[in-house]
């Protein structure tokens, strides 16, 4: 089989004896047989005394210019392949050590190759780099030097090693570990990851130093920096209170209590419609809000550099703290638990995703492996993105094969062109002039939709037949192709925009009955910015829409089943801002509705849109996890609320001006914790029913003793109080990771749209 040269490296020693006369030269090498995946490529070490003088010039050759002699690189590493030295599959390592060279030339740079199999760790020799007599290197050091920066784009000083390297991680995952920086591990399992994890290290320090305050990877931290962060906390915090006491101060004055006691008199009235007093109050209300959010910022600000910069046990009790967790009378978390929801440091890459498949293309890991990868590291780019979330919308089946998702590509376009899209671009008016003028109707209320959607982002700015800036004859602003947000009389002629159209239109023919509502195109927007492609995004979107179609339903009992699940669930949760919210007169939570309704497509970037999404369509804890974001919203933003808005207006101000302002991965963390928490209260009331079970039919438990002698730190569920709807349908079905489908019901001549 043909095999393709990836990368070369002249004198690469193996040291086999202290004399230096015994010392063997050798290519160190790494190729690819044509037709399999990148992580079967092979590594190899090749002894120069074992090749002839042309083969050698020929490596040579290849390590100065590899393009130059790829055309024969078939036949010469097959002709080479007895004189190996030792070769195997990347895939086969577990870790690799890079050993530093000395500054100062006492020694040289090593590497040590760690494989999957014990024995074979017992025949792999040291690999040293003699970087002064390399050709390759010494030309890579004097560009460098030219350019006076002696350092490789890692930030460490340029050597031999770092090419080697450089290659190996366009063609394998490598993660280096926090344990010893030299050591970076091949393809890691997510098991491997936490082995080597932040927290884990700080616990296994803790338990041997009792202390957190060294820095991981040994710098010192810049402690005026973290002190600023640290006041800038309290002061944040005393403002809120202020802002709160001087709500109550302004209250108190004479002439606001005459009005709030005289707010039925019709001269007190017209005094408060004037148009003057309702601009105080307005500013009053704003400056409210403000001092909220102004505070909300200034935490936020300080977890980020907490985060930012490895602080985790500051950042962990800040968390513990913050979400209840920590106190006598709540349930307890394992370390791992807690690690699990802290680590968001591994996204998936594209040589990780790849190593998640055999040559064939099937998946090698459980589904749930490749879930818990995407829900705790995300995806690190869009091109990677699009080929996962063919498999997150279900477009893909985890089981199949490359070739069997080549045929599927084209059978689902076929269907897309010839099923639905040219249904009704070849269709004839109806002879019912009432369905008639539905159809134009929808039609209508999609184009008018497509044309203000997503206008800041790149590929949908520009009203022009490429999509880019430009003259557009259509559009009503002019040479810059952009729009008129306040006109809908032009014509599309951005080919991603009518790609949308087309989608939204073929979707009205597959979903009749429910047809096209408001905010179905902001949830068709980032799929089909990532997949772009008209075809497959209308399937990922209809499998989308199995699970969102209940928020678009005409009576509205889907979202409303969420908003009262939600209720409940703030209840349960987060007692102290439930019983606020209510005295705000906003216990139905409506200023949830809209985020709720596209899965919060409009409070954040559109980057970070995705990587909201991707988590929640792993359905890892649950199939209804958007809940529990909006809970660690509603939990971040609590102590704010509380202390300084009390009115609905105010409420609903805040989190309607909340775009951009928000930290997600945080917001996730909080989330996963809080399910974590919401699971063990749950499981703590349903082994409490039990028990009362048995008790009244006279029963005992196996063990002779109480639920609650039991229980140990997870204490009783009325520790939470009395009236908690911990029985509810609604929270238990929180527990499903089942997706919850409900259905739009036939349309009828008289239906509401």
């Amino acid at each position: 089989m043909e095999s393709e040269l990836i990368f070369c490296k002249s004198k690469v020693f193996v040291h086999p004896t202290k004399s230096a006369i015994d010392n063997v030269a050798g290519f160190l090498i790494i190729s690819k047989e044509t037709g399999k995946p990148k992580q079967d490529s092979t590594l190899a070490w090749l002894p120069e005394r074992a090749l002839t003088s042309e083969q050698s010039q020929w490596f040579y050759d290849a390590e100065l210019d590899l393009e130059k002699v790829k055309r024969k690189a078939p036949s010469i590493l097959s002709s080479t392949r007895s004189s190996c030295q030792f070769s195997l599959k990347l895939s086969g390592l577990y870790s690799i050590e890079f050993r530093l060279p000395s500054p100062n030339g006492w020694w040289y740079g090593s590497v040590v190759f760690h494989s999957r199999s014990f024995y074979e760790d017992n025949t792999l020799p040291v690999l040293f780099f003699h970087d002064d007599i390399c050709a390759s290197t010494e030309l890579k050091r004097k560009e460098l030097n030219k350019s006076f920066d002696p350092f490789a784009s890692s930030g460490e000083v340029y050597w031999g090693g770092v090419d080697l390297r450089n290659n190996i991680r366009e063609l394998v995952d490598l993660q280096r570990t926090l344990v010893d920086s030299s050591v970076w591990l091949v393809n890691a399992s997510l098991d491997d990851l936490r082995n080597f994890s932040p927290q884990k290290l700080i616990k296994d320090r803790d338990s041997s130093k009792g202390s957190y305050s060294d820095d991981l990877n040994g710098a010192v931290w810049n402690t005026w920096e973290s002190a600023k962060w640290g006041v800038m906390s309290r002061i944040a915090d005393a403002t809120s209170k202020t802002g709160s006491y001087m709500g109550q101060l302004i209250r108190r004055h004479p002439l606001v209590k005459i009005a709030e006691r005289n707010s039925d008199n019709p001269y007190v009235k017209k005094l408060l419609a004037n148009p003057r007093v309702q601009e105080v109050q307005d500013d009053f209300d704003s400056a409210r809000v403000y001092l909220a959010k102004w505070g909300l910022g200034v935490k936020q600000e300080a977890e980020n550099y907490q985060r930012n910069h490895k602080e985790t046990d500051i950042y962990r009790k800040l968390l513990t703290s913050e979400l209840g967790i920590d106190g006598e009378n709540d349930v307890k978390f394992t370390d791992e638990e807690l690690n699990r929801a802290l680590e968001r440091n591994y996204s998936l890459t594209r040589q990780k995703w790849d190593s998640f498949f055999d040559v064939q293309g099937r998946l090698m890991l459980t589904v749930q492996e490749v879930k818990d990868h995407i829900f705790h590291g995300g995806i690190k780019d869009m091109g990677l993105r699009r080929e996962v979330w063919m498999f997150l919308f279900g477009v893909y089946f985890w089981d199949s094969s490359a070739d069997e998702r080549l045929q599927l590509d084209q059978t689902l376009r076929e269907a897309y062109e010839k099923g639905y899209k040219e249904r009704w671009v070849t269709r004839e008016a109806h002879a019912d002039v009432k369905e008639e003028e539905y159809w134009h109707d929808q039609v209508f209320r999609i184009d008018k939709d497509v044309k203000r959607n997503d206008r800041h982002i790149d590929i949908y700015q520009y009203n022009t037949s490429d999509g880019k800036k430009g003259t557009s004859t259509t559009a009503e602003s002019g040479d810059s192709g952009g729009f008129d947000e306040g006109s809908n009389n032009w014509v599309l002629e951005n080919p991603h925009l009518i790609a949308l159209r087309n989608i939204l239109v073929s979707y009205n023919c597959h979903n009749s009955d429910l047809g096209y509502v408001q905010g179905m195109c902001d949830l068709l927007s980032p799929i089909y910015y990532v997949v772009r492609d008209e075809a497959l995004s209308f399937w990922c979107f209809v499998n989308f829409m199995e699970r969102m179609e209940r928020n678009f339903l005409r009576d509205q009992s889907g979202i409303r089943d969420q908003m009262v699940t939600l209720s409940e669930l703030c209840q349960l949760m987060l007692p102290k801002l439930s019983e606020h919210l209510n005295k705000c007169d906003s216990s139905n939570l409506f200023f949830c509705f809209r985020m709720l309704l596209v899965w919060f497509k409009r409070e954040f970037e559109f980057q970070d849109v995705c990587s909201i999404w991707e988590c929640f369509l792993t359905d890892f804890y649950s199939s209804q996890f958007q809940l529990f974001f909006m809970l660690a919203i509603l939990q971040k933003n609590a102590d704010p609320i509380i202390q300084n808005l009390d009115q609905f207006d105010q409420v609903l101000k805040y989190f309607n001006d909340m775009h951009g302002t928000m930290d997600w991965e945080d917001l996730m963390t909080r989330a996963e914790l809080l399910f974590v928490r919401f699971a063990k209260l749950m499981n703590i009331t349903s082994r409490e029913a039990s028990e009362t079970l048995k008790s009244s039919q006279g029963m005992t438990s196996s063990s002779g003793v109480g639920i609650h002698e039991n229980a140990g730190d997870e204490n009783s569920a009325e520790d939470y109080g009395e009236n908690l709807p911990t029985n509810s349908k609604y929270l238990k079905l929180l527990l499903s990771k089942n997706v919850v489908i409900q259905k739009e019901a036939p349309r009828q001549e008289d239906s509401v749209k």
